[in-house]
């Protein structure tokens, strides 16, 4: 709660994009392309960025190996 209110005054209560990038298993990018539009849970905390490029390097780490899709999350924030 802290670290939110921290935080807040740097975007106010504008929406602002975030970037993850990482590798999935074929099967897991198949069942998140059936859930377009959809609600989406994770297990893990997300690390994400304000940098497009900086999470571009993860999906770069998990592209080319087998049974794995490269994957780069753009996700919009409302902090309200």
């Amino acid at each position: 709660e802290k670290l939110h209110q921290a935080q807040r005054g740097t975007f106010g209560n504008k929406p602002f994009v975030l970037y993850r990038g990482q590798g999935l298993s074929t099967e897991d990018f198949e069942k998140l392309k059936k859930s377009r539009r959809g609600l989406m849970s994770f297990n893990s905390f997300l690390s994400t960025s304000q940098l497009r490029d900086a999470a571009l390097k993860f999906t770069d780490q998990a592209s080319g190996k087998d049974g794995i899709v490269a994957v780069l999350f753009v996700m919009t924030i409302d902090p309200s």
